[in-house]
């Protein structure tokens, strides 16, 4: 599986969060273990996991079998996201952190984790 961490996205969620685990850590997460993909509306789908002992919500967008961009990440006790991500409460941020992550990828500004 194929993580496509954009610029934007390690810059505004995961600079914040990096003192809990590193992308590679969610790359191994990802490939040692069965894992639900719960859609919002196609193709973004929410994910929560918890590493360390410590529960993360992300939202994805699967763009082909086995290559993902993460679009948001929140820590569980985020009290504005954190516990229960729905489409029609976030979904215009949703849909600008994708267009942000599209300029990222024309710009090639990304970094790929297997």
């Amino acid at each position: 599986m194929k993580i496509i961490m954009t610029h934007r996205f390690k810059k505004y969620y995961l600079k914040h969060l990096e003192k809990y685990f590193s992308p590679h850590q969610v790359c191994e997460y990802l490939k040692k273990k069965e894992h639900t993909f719960i859609t919002l509306t196609f193709p973004y789908f929410k994910f929560k996991i918890t590493i360390n002992w410590v529960s993360f919500r992300w939202v994805w967008i699967i763009i082909q079998t086995e290559k993902i961009i993460p679009l948001l990440i929140f820590l569980k006790k985020d009290k504005k996201h954190g516990e229960n991500i729905k489409w029609n409460l976030i979904e215009n941020e949703i849909l600008q952190e994708y267009s942000h992550a599209l300029e990222d990828i024309k710009k090639w500004s990304y970094t790929v984790f297997e």
